[in-house]
């Protein structure tokens, strides 16, 4: 088994483990989410978005966002908000995290720190558009969709960025995965 295989059944694993992670904190932990305007409030979805995001890639961040939010929203213990605002969160990580560790790879983990511009303003954006609050779109729904996924990816990311640091200082960074 040549090197590239190993690294990508690594990453394969981690898919299915964070998405594992992801559907249980989702379901076994009535206190990880808040539901307000017909949008489950979920943090822990966030965090796996940063993790995934800063460690695996764009593409695998992406897979694991999708799953979790295909398997959520089948089972009901999520939203059709999950889709847009979970996969543009990781899309966002994994973009701006490929970049900086290119760059200056020594900053990669503050990539965490752009989610909640993909959660808040492009899936916000997609949420208002899909379902507007108000009946039809307007600029005081969307407003309050950012509002509601600020908080959420905040709290989110900030968690994930703390993870990310541990897991940095116990040896597991970017580079073990690519």
């Amino acid at each position: 088994m040549s090197e590239k295989d190993i690294i990508l059944t690594l990453k394969i694993a981690m898919v299915a483990v964070f998405m594992a992670v992801g559907i249980t904190l989702s379901y076994l932990n009535p206190f990880g989410y808040l539901m307000l305007f017909g949008t489950k409030i979920n943090p822990f979805a966030h965090l796996i978005n940063v993790i995934t995001g800063v460690l695996i890639g764009v593409t695998f961040s992406s897979i694991t966002a999708l799953g979790i939010a295909s398997i959520r929203f089948s089972a009901g213990i999520g939203t059709i908000h999950a889709f847009h605002g979970g996969v543009s969160g990781a899309v966002v990580v994994g973009i701006v995290s490929h970049i900086l560790w290119k760059k200056k790879p020594e900053y990669v983990e503050y990539a965490a720190f752009t989610e909640p511009i993909g959660t808040v303003f492009i899936g916000g954006t997609i949420g208002e558009l899909i379902i507007p609050i108000y009946g039809t779109f307007s600029l005081g729904g969307l407003l309050l969709y950012w509002w509601l996924f600020f908080w959420s990816s905040l709290i989110g990311c900030i968690i994930g960025f703390i993870i990310l640091k541990i897991l940095k200082r116990s040896g597991y960074s970017r580079d073990r995965f690519y």
